[in-house]
Parts: structure tokens; sequence; C-alpha cells
């Protein structure tokens, strides 16, 4: 019954101590040690981070922007402008794309003079010297315009120079050669050496195509709205002023493309009027002379009333008849324009009056195509295979018009042919009007045919003349390029954000890593979580050499840990006389003989006589620990060779604590450990002694402790904080809940404040150290101070207790 009950309270310990759960104080507990380490690692990437700001170029943004209009929708004659200007409607995407062209960006590095650039060393990085620079490169003889090219130069006095790291002076004006290329280097009189921040340079020399490449990696042309059609264009560059040239350069060339596209076409138109005026007019001239033969050969100088009658009739047919062959004979110049090979990729000028809808719109489509064609051969060569698509398609174009042409001319010849079989119908009316008036009023129709051509053309000289004169673009910067003075690189925000979360995260991840990868316990909680045996004791970490720590005068923080382990040994061995005292762990080095030894002590010191035993008969520790000479032991009796008397040692400094060492080790420990003479001796002991304490072999390694059991009153079960692994919980609930060993408690040794809160709450204090109550609130002696430890040594434990 004594025994049940006392098992009823185990149980009801254990269930006690297994409903504690690690609350928001405890974790506070457990990891409050880190935060200097979490302190101490963003300190360093702040730092870290202010690095980066302090070395890292500054970047700033440059924007303008720009309205492209579309010319279509500004008013005027649709008509007129279909025919003499740009067709083309603003299409956004294609304005983007032109801005960003290779040739166009070529242009402006060309413009800004950027294939030579000076940059100027400082301490830690070269800056670019924009728009001034302090000297001037000229290249009279270069080997290969597309290789680009750099070297160094340290300016020594206001005229001389010296190239790299040679030694040898080159004035100002004087040829030098670098990569087989004739250079010359001037000076600027108006700097001076001594008042530049540093005397050395590095030029660059980049061909157009490589600057193109740089332009595009840092430009940005985008559309502001899709309802508008304004362009937003960016560019990221150090140098301000280079960013504002740049992006107000980009529009200027803009501009003059466009102004250029539409001077070319009035150009072409203009050519084309002038030639068939010419022509035009050399006909008129011989006709007016034919009149004036025709007049003085035939004595036509007045016609007579009589016709008027019946050229009444007659002039309706021929205004009808003399529009029909205006008509035919623009058609003729528009196919031969057309037909010649040399107008190929020439834009058709106008289409001069002709009213029919389709022939307008081949004439159209034909224009905006080879308009088209232009802007692309900006970008690429006749030899692309999208130029090569655009040819046919001009091609078919070309033909579809000319067949349009001969239509509309067939069209007209039936007209006429019709006009012409009415007009003889009419003749036959005329037959007493004398022949030469009919001639000569054949003669005058065709002049005056001439003379309306003619008139139409110069009308259309002139206002194309006038549209030339007032050519403008069709883009307008809204607003100039500006620059921020805020710098978009770096981001000191994202940056400080960036390296203050990199700060954090590294410790708090290996922290977690070490939690997650550390097998072994570490904390109390760990030991509650996975077995249902109760917690005796907690033992600190001793600093001493010493095994024996526990003295009757000794005040030492450990010592007063045991104090407490007793005084809960009492409570496990109540109802027990002359109790045994078992004391295993699951293997070697997690101080089990230390635990006896110091146990043995501090019941002995309370005046009770105690006999500590040697049963680790495979790997005795105990004397040496005392510092004591072996002799016979236990095996010594079990084999007969040796009394009680003979093998029970005083521990020296103790009244009332002995010794049984284990004696020579036997061949076969497990079997003499089962012998009936081991019962006579634990009868004999029992006896003899009030308490007995018995260090057993690891029971995770051997059967000597299970077989030992049978003799023990209660089990101290060892478990080392940062040694004992975890799994070996299992084995000890396994154990304690089919009582493979007598009452077992746990004594958790080597126990560090890394424990937390219920470290220490049974026999550690370590709570209340916290609170001025622990090791150095003056209460406990202080340990001796050791030596100083080798810092190999060190880093091996600092190892061990991070990563074990």
């Amino acid at each position: 019954m004594p025994e049940q009950s006392n098992g009823n309270e185990q149980n009801n310990f254990s269930n006690t101590e297994m409903s504690w759960k690690i609350g928001p104080r405890e974790f506070i507990f457990k990891y409050l040690k880190f935060i200097p380490w979490i302190i101490i690692c963003c300190i360093i990437a702040y730092f870290l981070g202010w690095l980066k700001i302090r070395y890292t170029t500054n970047i700033f943004p440059v924007q303008s922007s720009m309205l492209v209009k579309d010319d279509n929708k500004a008013g005027g004659d649709a008509r007129f402008d279909a025919m003499f200007l740009d067709q083309r409607s603003s299409n956004l995407n294609n304005e983007i794309q032109i801005l960003k062209s290779r040739p166009v960006l070529r242009r402006v590095a060309r413009d800004l003079g950027l294939q030579i650039r000076y940059y100027n060393k400082g301490k830690i990085r070269a800056s670019l010297t924009y728009p001034i620079a302090p000297i001037r490169l000229e290249i009279p003889k270069m080997a290969d315009p597309d290789q680009a090219f750099s070297f160094a130069i340290t300016l020594v006095g206001n005229n001389q120079f010296v190239l790299g790291k040679s030694t040898q002076k080159i004035s100002f004006g004087q040829p030098f050669f670098i990569h087989n290329n004739t250079c010359v280097l001037f000076g600027d009189p108006l700097y001076d050496v001594k008042y530049l921040s540093s005397p050395d340079f590095i030029i660059n020399y980049s061909p157009l195509s490589t600057l193109v490449g740089w332009f595009l990696g840092d430009l940005g042309v985008l559309q502001v709205d899709n309802q508008a059609t304004i362009l937003s264009l960016t560019f990221k560059t150090e140098n301000v002023e280079l960013g504002k040239d740049l992006l107000n350069t980009l529009m200027s060339v803009y501009d003059s493309l466009n102004i250029e596209d539409k001077n070319r076409i009035a150009n072409n138109s203009l050519r084309f009027i002038d030639a068939r005026l010419d022509t035009l007019k050399e006909e008129l001239n011989n006709l007016e002379g034919g009149i004036k033969t025709f007049t003085v050969t035939n004595d036509a100088y007045n016609i007579g009333e009589q016709s008027r009658m019946y050229l009444s009739n007659i002039e309706q047919n021929q205004v009808k008849l003399a529009e029909f062959e205006t008509r035919i004979k623009v058609l003729d110049w528009l196919l031969n324009y057309l037909e010649a090979p040399e107008n190929r990729y020439k834009l058709v000028p106008t289409i001069l009056g002709i009213e029919e809808k389709v022939l307008l719109e081949y004439v159209t489509q034909f224009n905006n195509l080879q308009l088209e064609r232009d802007a692309n051969l900006r970008t690429t060569t006749v030899d692309n295979p999208m130029i090569s698509s655009m040819d046919a398609a001009l091609e078919k174009v070309r033909n579809n018009t000319i067949q349009a042409l001969k239509n509309v001319k067939q069209s007209y010849l039936i007209g006429k042919n019709s006009l012409i079989q009415q007009g003889d119908a009419m003749q036959s009316q005329l037959k007493t009007v004398p022949d030469k008036s009919m001639k000569l009023l054949n003669i005058q129709r065709r002049q005056r045919i001439l003379e309306d051509l003619y008139s139409f053309l110069l009308q259309k000289k002139l206002e194309t003349s006038i549209s030339s004169a007032s050519t403008i673009s069709n883009s307008k910067v809204i607003e100039p390029a500006l620059a921020s003075t805020k710098p978009i690189i770096p981001d000191k925000g994202k940056i400080y954000t960036i390296y203050l979360l990199a700060g954090i995260l590294i410790p708090v991840s290996i922290i977690a890593g070490r939690e997650l990868l550390r097998d072994k316990v570490s904390s109390r909680i760990d030991v509650e979580k996975r077995t249902r045996a109760p917690i005796l004791a907690e033992i600190g970490h001793s600093e001493e050499d010493a095994t024996l720590v526990v003295t009757r005068n000794s005040r030492r923080f450990i010592a007063e840990q045991f104090r407490i382990l007793r005084s809960n040994l009492k409570y496990m061995t109540i109802k027990k006389d002359n109790p045994i005292i078992l004391v295993t762990s699951s293997f070697s080095s997690e101080g089990k003989s230390f635990i006896s030894t110091n146990v043995a002590a501090v019941v002995a010191l309370s005046g009770k006589k105690t006999v500590l035993m040697e049963f680790d008969i495979r790997k005795p520790k105990v004397l040496e620990g005392l510092g004591m000479k072996r002799k016979m032991g236990i095996t010594n009796y079990i084999i007969g060779r040796a009394k009680l008397d003979d093998i029970i040692m005083q521990v020296p400094g103790f009244d009332d604590l002995y010794v049984i060492a284990c004696g020579p080790i036997p061949p076969n420990p497990a079997e003499l450990l089962l012998d009936s003479k081991l019962d006579e001796l634990m009868r004999e002991i029992r006896q003899r002694f009030e308490v007995v304490v018995m260090d057993t072999a690891p029971v995770g390694l051997v059967s000597d402790s299970i077989s030992l059991g049978k003799y023990a009153d209660c089990t101290l079960f060892i478990i080392r904080q940062g040694h004992t692994y975890r799994k070996i919980l299992r084995l000890i609930d396994d154990m304690y809940v089919e009582k493979k060993l007598p009452g077992i408690s746990l004594v958790m040794n080597d126990v560090k404040l890394e424990g937390g809160y219920y470290s220490g709450y049974y026999g550690g204090y370590g709570y209340y150290g916290g609170y001025g109550y622990g090791i150095e609130s003056g209460y406990f002696e202080k340990p001796a101070k050791k030596k100083g430890i080798p810092i190999h040594k060190r880093v091996i434990r600092w190892w061990n207790k991070w990563f074990s």
C-alpha cells in the first residue's frame, strides 16, 4: 500500500508537469539572451547599408513631355492634303519606335559630341565631367572608328600630362598614339590643375553604336494616357546636365525629321508640277503660232454670224469634250509617271482633279506605303525582309493604280467618243459653215484646254510653295527636360529596409535553424513535452575541476542546488527505512558519477550515515573523482575474496560518508551482478547504513542498472542539458510507464540560464537570478576564478554550445 500511494503521488506530479505549457513570458525569457546578437547584427547591417549608399553612384531621373499632333484632325482641305502633304495619321506606337530608333539616337549622340567622354577619378569612383571639361581630345587619324578604346592620364601642371603609369611628360597639342590612333590633347587655359579635385582622368572613346545601346538602356518613352497623344520621355543618369541635353536634343531631332519629311514631299510635288508646266508652255507657244499662221493663210479674221445658231449647241458639246480631253491628258501623264522605272519609289504628287473615288484611294494608299517605307529605312536596310515585303506591296498597289488609271481612261475615252459622235451629228448641221471656220474652232478649243491646264498647275504650284514655306512639325514640346534633386538610385529607404531585415532575419534564421537542428535537450520544456517522469531537481553548470563540490561549509550556488535535491529526495523516500537510491543515465558523460558523489555527500552532511557504491563496474569514476586510491571492492566480495569491512572506505573530510569501490573489472560484469552474493551484500549494507547511493552503469548501453533496480527504492535518472538526446526521453518515458526501474525521477544536470523560466524552478533559482537573487546577488559564495581559456578551446566550446 505505501508503494501504491507513492506511485499515485508520482503520477499526479507527472500529470501536473505535463499540463504546463510555454507562454509569452517563458518564450521571452528563453530567447531574451539573443536580443544583443540581433541588435549587433542590425547595427552591422545598418552600417553596411550606409556604406552601400555612401559609395553607390547617385542616379537621377530626368523627365520631359511632348505633344504629337494628328495632322488629319487639324482642319483644312483634306483633298489638298491628301495630294500634296503627308497622309499619315499619328500612330503613337510608331512615334515611340522612331524616338527610340538607332538612327535618331546616333544623330543625338553625334550632335552632343558624346563619342569622347572625360571622367575625373576620385578616391572611390570616377565621375563624368559634362558639359565642361578641363581637357579636349581630338583624333586626327583613327585606325577603326567602330573600335572603342580608353586610356588614363594625369595632368602635370597646366600644360603637360602623362599617360597611365608612364613618367614621360607630354605637352598639350603634341600628338601621341593610343591603340594605333593618332590623338592630340588640348587643355583649357581657364582651368588651374591645383583647383581640380583630382589630376587623374580617364578618357573614353565609344562608337555611335555603343552609345545607342547605352541610351536605350536608360531611355524610356511612354504614352501618358490612352486618350491623349502626349509622350513622356525619361532618362536615368548620374549627370543631370547630360540627361537634360539628351532629352532636349532628342525632341529637337524628332522635330527636324518631321519637317524634313514634309519638305521632301513638297519638293517632289514642285518638281513634278514644274516639269508639266514646261511641257504645257512649249505646246501653247506652238499652238499660238499655228493659230496665227492659220488665220493669215486662210483669211479667217472674222467668223460669220450665221454659224452662231448652230454653234450654241455645239459649244456645250465642246465644253464637255474639252473636260474629257483634260482628264485624259492628266491620266496619260500619271500613267507615264507611274510606269517610269526611275519613279518606282517616288511619291505620286497629285491626282490633278480626278474625281473618281477608287483612283483617289489607290493613290493615297500608294503614297502612304512610300512614306512608311522611307520611315522604316531610317532604322533598317533595304535587304531587310520587312522592306522586301513592303516593296512587293508597293508594286502591287502601283499595278492596281495603273490598272485603275487605264480603266478610268477607258471610261473617259468612251465618253469622249460619245461626245464626238454627238458632235459629228451636230457638224452635219454646219455644212454651210466654211471648213476653215471649223478648223479655227478646233485650234481654239485645244488652246483653251491647254490654258486651263496651265492655270490649274500654276495654282497648285503656288499652294504647294506656300505650304512648304510654312511647314511646321507635328510635335510640340510641352515641358523641357527637368531633373529631380532626389536620386532614384540608391533608394535609401529600400536599402536600409532590406539590410535591416537581413540583419534581423539572418540571426533569427540561425537561431531558428539551431533550434530545428538541435536534437539534444536544451530546456526543461523539452523534457516535459517528451516524458511523464517527474523532474526532481536541476543542477547548474560547475566551473570547477573537482568532482566533489558539496562540502560542509560550502555556500556556492551549485552546493545549494544539491541541498534542494536532498530536500526533494525526502519526499521520494519518506516511507522508506534506510533507502537505497539508484543513480543512472542513458549513456556516458552525462554527469552520473558527479551527481552520485555529491548526492551522497549532501545526504551525509545532514548527519545520516551514507555509503556510495561504485556499481559502474565497466567504467568506474567515483574513486577517481574523490581522489582516493583503489582497493578491493564489490567484485572481490562477490567472488568471496573480501569481507564487507575490507571494502568499506571512509571519504576524507566527511564523518558519515563512505564509499565502496567496484573492485577489479571482471570479464562478465552482467552475470556477476546476478550472483546471490550480491543479495547478501545489499542486505548487510542496508542494515549498516542509513542511506545507500548506487552509481550504476548507463541504462541505455548495458543492462546492469535494470538488474540492480530490484534493490533500489527510487531511481535518479540523470539528463544533461545540451548532451542528452531528445529521443532518449521517449525511452525514459517507456521505462517510467512500464516501471522497469523503481520510482524514476529526473535530475537535469549542467543546467545553464538558457533553459528559460522553468530552468531552475526546482533547485536552481534560475528564475530569480534576474531579480537580484542569483549567483551575483551576494548571497552565495562565488566560485574561484579559473585561468584564461585558450582561444581555440573557446571556439570549440562556442561551436558545441550552438550546434550541439
